[in-house]
């Protein structure tokens, strides 16, 4: 092989895989461009839509008492995405959180959209995607008797605000977002590419993605496809969530974010496979 087709396949590490990302639509054009840039075959089946809640009438009331809490604790992009169009709507500046109160980001697409969208740079960066990086975050904190606000989507899990009461905290969780199923429909396009194997890797950004594909797909059917593909995960928490359906991802980012997820795959395909023999 000449040296110039070695240094296409560098630039292209994924070519000839065929890989599938689960993202709401509003975030799968951008891991579909980085993965097509990478040499992969990019098929597209968002699981879940993001809206806005239900009812905000928990968020507006801790947004007309921001200056009671100590801290604010966003643990994805969208928390203050869909927290700044609230104040919008309330005809409240983006800079709306006090300067006595601290904000806390978990990871660093996290901490971007907190710039971005409400002008502040997160006082703290939890470098762990679980509760343990808030927890290490404060631990040296004096939580007892601290309010706290959690601005997350509605289906978030109980480990942080348990983790955050333990340490004395009083937490209010509260939704500013929420994730839909979108359902089987989502999967009508790629389901003859899924049950011939086609499909070289799975990949999930989210807890909710990987609950909304096995659901949609019914789980005997998803593990299925999975024994057959790999499985990418974002990071630990998602991780988690397949392991609770039975599922060990092959893949799992070691930066939570998309690009991480990019390198995770490319770095696995960089090495020997299931079955195969390393040279």
């Amino acid at each position: 092989m000449s040296s110039a087709e070695n240094q296409r396949l560098d630039a292209r590490p994924l070519a000839g895989k065929t890989i599938l990302v689960t993202r709401p639509e509003e975030g799968a054009s951008r891991m579909g461009g980085m993965l097509t840039d990478l040499g992969a075959c990019v098929r597209v089946a968002p699981m879940i839509r993001i809206t806005e809640p239900e009812n905000w009438a928990a968020a507006d009331a801790a947004i007309r008492s921001l200056d009671a809490y100590r801290w604010v604790i966003f643990t994805s992009a969208n928390g203050p995405k869909y927290l700044a169009k609230r104040f919008s709507n309330l005809s409240a500046a983006p800079e709306a959180i006090p300067a006595g109160t601290s904000i806390l980001a978990v990871g660093p697409a996290t901490a971007d959209a907190v710039e971005k969208y409400l002008g502040r740079t997160p006082d703290k960066t939890a470098e762990k995607y679980m509760a343990e990086g808030v927890v290490d975050l404060l631990e040296e904190q004096n939580m007892a008797g601290q309010r706290v606000l959690l601005a997350r989507a509605k289906e978030g899990r109980d480990a942080i605000p348990k983790a955050l009461m333990k340490m004395g905290a009083s937490v209010d969780d509260v939704s500013v977002y929420q994730t839909i199923p979108i359902g089987r429909e989502a999967l009508r396009e790629v389901w003859g590419e899924l049950e011939a194997g086609k499909i070289d890797m799975l990949t999930f950004t989210s807890s909710s993605a990987l609950d909304g594909f096995m659901r949609a797909a019914g789980e005997e059917t998803a593990k299925g496809w999975m024994q057959r593909a790999r499985v990418a995960s974002i990071g630990p928490a998602t991780s988690a969530t397949a392991r609770e359906w039975g599922v060990a991802p092959d893949v799992e980012a070691a930066e939570s974010t998309i690009p991480g997820v990019a390198r995770a795959i490319v770095s696995y395909y960089g090495k020997p496979q299931r079955g195969e023999q390393a040279s």
